[in-house]
């Protein structure tokens, strides 16, 4: 039978055997939602590259350029209601919060295109960081 802590301890071993496989692999390897009844449990799981390649960076701002961003804006921070959010993924599908922005206390949360770029000060500013970025490198 499943049940709360059963789904624990069986995450608590998969982890544990992933976690060797994703230092050998130069990867990051989360769990999502889990779904449960008594007889089976399913759960998400996502595989990020750590690599930091032109072809990563390309695709990331493939996907940003696709929703009226200049550029990439993963890993850019601004500062939000209750303090400051740093960008870290961005989901195509969900049209209106597609941005992922972690707190620094560690919570993620959703927001809208139009919201994060008037946080970060528009395309201009957006613009301006980057090339200063890349100046001071």
């Amino acid at each position: 039978m499943i049940t709360d802590s059963k789904i624990n301890k069986v995450q608590a071993k998969i982890k544990k055997a992933i976690a060797e496989i994703a230092t050998a692999e130069n990867v990051s390897i989360t769990f999502g939602s889990i779904s449960y009844n008594s007889a089976y449990y399913t759960t998400q799981m996502k595989v990020t590259t750590l690599e930091k390649s032109q072809k990563v960076t390309n695709v990331y701002e493939g996907v940003c350029k696709t929703l009226g961003f200049t550029q990439n804006i993963i890993g850019m921070s601004f500062t939000g209601t209750n303090g400051t959010y740093v960008i870290t993924e961005i989901k195509t599908r969900n049209r209106k919060y597609p941005i992922i922005a972690e707190s620094s206390n560690g919570k993620s949360y959703k927001f809208s295109v139009p919201s994060v770029k008037r946080s970060l000060g528009g395309d201009t500013q957006i613009n301006r960081s980057a090339n200063l970025d890349k100046l001071i490198k």
